[in-house]
């Protein structure tokens, strides 16, 4: 009954089978609880990659990015095939999850202190086979010491062999991943021109937060949301411009492409037409002078024919003068 209901769920969601690998790699991967009609699948090529920060605006999908991997991997470690279309995965012996928010006014633990034992426990448990997800680590604490915080956390867990994914707001843990080896930056994706999240997934990238442009979207005072860019570090205005103008880049080089890629399909398929075109012109070329060597084939033969008739009668003649001759 097991096997059977393993293999009809995995059927139902369209699932596919494993390769046994070292690293992850996913292709096409959806969270298996999204409809599979409205979810926007993700690409997880991880190879030499032992920490992900994954950033960009609130909304946009950084956690369910954490998720899918997660569950996908467990559902793998379960014998079910996973939603993907492609998937290479390592089995773990820990997923290990710093997700949500375990705040408890019961127990008297603000939502700092409840992250922060479950990064105590985390930092126990993690190994080098081992997978870590952690939404937001050290957050809920002031932004420079958590930022810094964070970034400790998540180098002293690729020191042990863990591979890490984070999800982070902190342009210092962004850096850090755009410089550490083994890290890399992902960028959850958002269209540039009205700030709404396109669920899909940039590695190597970091995202801009756009968080004042989501608050003027949605109808705060343009006059407070001005004064809050003005506000802001020169520095951190600077970085999140960079951002910003970095993910203009990429989209428009993203149109670009696709706008070659089209040009390239219309060129092939006039380059294809007029293919097909001259080898008709060649084909009714052919059979115009075959029918043409054909028509002077039996026009020789006509010839040759009333040649040989006139020689016969000329001869009939010849000797019709000659009888009369005689």
């Amino acid at each position: 009954d097991l096997a059977l209901a393993s293999a009809a769920l995995s059927e139902r969601w369209d699932g596919c089978p494993v390769e046994p690998a070292s690293e992850v790699e996913l292709r096409g991967a959806r969270h298996p609880l999204l409809d599979p009609a409205a979810a926007v699948p993700i690409d997880l090529p991880l190879e030499g990659v032992r920490a992900l920060v994954v950033s960009g605006p609130n909304t946009g999908g950084k956690t369910v990015a954490l998720k899918t991997l997660g569950l996908l991997a467990l559902l793998h470690q379960c014998g079910l095939r996973v939603p993907a279309a492609r998937a290479r995965l390592p089995v773990f012996d820990r997923v290990l999850a710093d997700i949500g928010d375990d705040q408890s006014i019961a127990e008297s633990l603000s939502t700092f202190s409840a992250h922060v034992r479950r990064l105590i426990a985390i930092l126990d448990a993690a190994g080098p086979r081992s997978l870590v997800l952690l939404d937001e680590p050290a957050a809920g604490t002031d932004p420079d010491e958590g930022a810094r915080l964070a970034q400790a956390v998540v180098a002293r867990l690729v020191g042990q062999g863990a591979l890490v994914l984070a999800t982070t707001h902190h342009s210092e843990v962004k850096a850090w991943a755009s410089g550490a080896p083994g890290a890399a930056n992902a960028a959850v994706g958002v269209d540039l021109r009205t700030l709404r999240p396109l669920y899909t997934l940039n590695l190597g990238e970091p995202g801009a937060s756009h968080a004042l442009g989501i608050a003027e979207g949605l109808g705060l005072d343009p006059e407070v949301v001005e004064a809050a860019r003005r506000a802001g570090p020169p520095e951190r205005r600077a970085l999140e411009a960079l951002l910003a103008e970095a993910a203009a880049a990429r989209v428009a080089a993203d149109e670009e492409l696709e706008a070659a890629r089209g040009a390239r399909a219309r060129a092939e398929e006039a380059e294809r037409t007029a293919r097909a075109r001259e080898a008709d012109l060649a084909r009714q070329v052919e059979r115009v002078g075959a029918g043409a060597e054909r028509e002077r084939a039996q026009a020789r033969e006509r010839a040759e024919a009333e040649l040989a008739g006139l020689a016969r009668e000329l001869a009939a003649l010849r000797r019709a003068i000659a009888d009369a001759r005689r």
